[in-house]
């Protein structure tokens, strides 16, 4: 399997160099990519009308024939449509996507909702042993104590019956996403004594529900899958063998689990007996959310033309926003979406001309040479500041250094075989590390290292290979390797606005040249917050060691951060416009901010086995 993160850097240095990024040479045309890509999807996830309608005519402009409505705004689950702010928003949503003659508009769903959501008479007692659970977060148990009764027609019956009643409130709807594993009742541990394993469970969940979308209501359905740990593959595979039905669309996410920059492509898609739909983040959920710049072509391009190679990839489905106020369009970020939309066209085109196109459609042929750099910083920026050394380290964008997860379940090395652990940091750093015997037993707080269900529940074998040390590991050179990375974002992003400044006067639209310099605006002041935090949390830790290590010049690093990440938390506070919100409201960084500042300096942090330990600013 090819590493994504790896390609991205190849081609720049002899070496594999991580978080750098340029053009993957690019394959040779589709003489008939037309017609292989017959699916060419946006998703919207916010019910924000001015910026939905702005993306349905980008949608529109760009050759985009289906449409996806669906989160906590719109439509999650069919049910959400009972809720009238919702059934309004999907409905104007649909009406007005078919107005610009986009044929196909989906609205998700998961199945099955919460236990509670159906009667008590389709319920039978537990039967299966809950420590079957391990692999799963417990929300996806859907209460332990009863299980669905899935040999009861009449249950099925029920529940067709429910969904008549929900379809109703959206007459003009053409089709359904369907979730299948993250959902509130997950149909694998439900009861059955006629379907004896998993994915016999699955399959036949899919199979019913296809068999009422479909035949019943004359539906399009697409069946959304995905995996969150290497345990689900097989059982997901084998499901889909089963499936009865052959006139289904599975959708799977571009990368496994969730949409880390550091994970590799999917490695089952040819095993996929069902035309496919690859799923992209153009919302940057952990990325941002284009609040700061989001331009990733490059991240896209490769990705595309990587399943362009399997003949079953038939189509794309690109997030457009992250809730609320957020959106990639009229961003540097609506980059990456012209990108994938040109890329069904053409998977020959170079990536660069796309980037070049746009900018020169955008903001104008002069404004060029500046912003095509600019543009192009916004990955590594993103890799040396979201990320700490090839770890993501923030919670869906937002600060939180601790947050247990991190150090669990998310981590880089999760997707790559036992004997492929290793990593290049380029720049300052200039070092090849293991994801796990350095990087993560370094990072991670000792506490969380102890307490290891979270790793247990998905890689156990980490565990098993001792790679992990109880202690305290972060020392003087890995706490300069995390400032030396951080120091790097912040000097691209401050390379970045300087360019982007120079091209403001080039931009005819004074409304736009405003949005663009504060979204790079925001990316400076976000690194630079990054890098003050990371001073803190990984200095603390080290103070933390006892005392030989607590010197005056620690001290003063640790309050240099203190004082940098309070500087620029201030300037979010009272920055002169308006920040879209979303999922991450940047301002609300002062939340962790605040936790380590009021432990380093008042009470230590007991939490992380750090109590009563605190800070003298020198």
């Amino acid at each position: 399997m090819r590493h994504l993160f790896r390609r991205l850097s190849a081609l720049i240095l002899p070496t594999q160099v991580l978080w750098l990024v340029c053009c993957q040479e690019p394959l040779p045309p589709s003489t008939d990519e037309g017609q292989k890509y017959t699916y060419r999807g946006w998703n919207i996830l916010s019910s924000h009308r001015e910026n939905g309608l702005k993306t349905l005519d980008k949608a529109a402009e760009y050759g985009v024939n289906h449409i996806e409505l669906s989160h906590y705004q719109l439509c999650h689950d069919l049910k959400d449509l009972r809720k009238e702010e919702n059934r309004q928003a999907t409905n104007f949503f649909i009406d007005a996507a078919h107005q610009r003659g986009i044929d196909d508009v989906y609205v998700w769903d998961h199945a099955f909702y919460d236990l509670s959501y159906y009667p008590d008479q389709f319920k039978v007692d537990n039967t299966f042993d809950t420590t079957d659970l391990r692999h799963h977060t417990a929300k996806f148990s859907g209460g332990i104590q009863q299980q669905l009764d899935l040999d009861d027609p009449e249950f099925w019956q029920w529940v067709y019956q429910d969904y008549d009643s929900l379809l109703a409130m959206a007459p003009q709807l053409n089709g359904v996403v369907l979730t299948f594993i993250e959902t509130g009742s997950y149909v694998i541990y439900q009861h059955s004594d006629k379907l004896t394993n998993k994915s016999q469970k699955l399959a036949a969940l899919v199979d019913s529900l296809g068999n009422y979308f479909i035949d019943r209501k004359a539906l399009k359905l697409t069946i959304r899958t995905f995996i969150y740990n290497q345990f689900e593959k097989d059982i997901i595979l084998e499901a889909l063998r089963l499936i009865k039905r052959n006139d289904l669309t599975v959708m799977i996410k571009m990368v496994p689990h969730d949409w880390f920059m550091t994970y590799p492509y999917q490695d089952y898609v040819a095993d996929i007996p069902f035309p496919v739909v690859i799923e992209y983040d153009a919302g940057m959920e952990y990325a941002g959310e284009n609040i700061i710049v989001n331009s990733f072509p490059n991240y896209f391009a490769d990705a595309f033309r990587h399943y362009h190679q399997y003949d079953n990839v038939v189509g794309y489905c690109a997030r457009a926003d992250r809730y609320e106020e957020t959106t990639a369009v009229g961003t540097p970020g609506e980059t990456n979406l012209y990108v994938l939309s040109r890329l069904t066209e053409d998977t020959g085109t170079a990536t660069d001309t796309l980037v070049k196109t746009f900018i020169r459609k955008n903001y104008g042929a002069a404004t060029l040479p500046y912003l095509l750099p600019a543009f192009q910083s916004a990955f590594p920026i993103v890799m040396y500041t979201m990320y700490t050394l090839g770890l993501h380290t923030a919670n869906h964008s937002r600060l939180n250094y601790h947050r247990k997860t991190i150090y669990h379940t998310h981590t880089t090395g999760e997707w790559y075989a036992p004997n492929d652990q290793m990593i290049s940091i380029a720049h300052d750093v200039n070092q090849t590390l293991h994801n796990y015997k350095d990087v993560l037993n370094h990072l991670a707080f000792p506490a969380y290292k102890v307490d290891t269900a979270g790793l247990q529940k998905d890689i156990g074998w980490v565990l098993d290979s001792g790679w992990l040390s109880p202690e305290e590991m972060m020392t003087p050179t890995y706490l300069e390797m995390v400032i030396s990375e951080k120091d790097y974002g912040v000097s691209l992003a401050e390379e970045a606005l300087a360019r982007v400044s120079e091209a403001i006067p080039l931009i005819s639209d004074s409304a736009q040249a405003a949005k663009l310099y504060h979204t790079f605006n925001r990316t400076l002041i976000f690194a630079q917050e990054r890098r003050g935090a990371a001073k803190v949390v990984y200095g603390y830790r080290l103070w933390g060691r006892g005392a030989a290590y607590q010197t005056d010049a620690l001290a003063t690093l640790i309050y240099e951060g203190l004082d940098e990440a309070e500087a620029m938390l201030k300037a979010i506070d009272n920055y002169p416009v308006h920040t879209p919100l979303g999922q991450w409201r940047w301002h609300r960084d002062r939340e962790s901010f605040s936790l380590y500042q009021r432990a380093i300096t008042q009470t230590g942090w007991p939490e992380v086995g750090l109590g009563g330990i605190t800070v003298p600013r020198p």
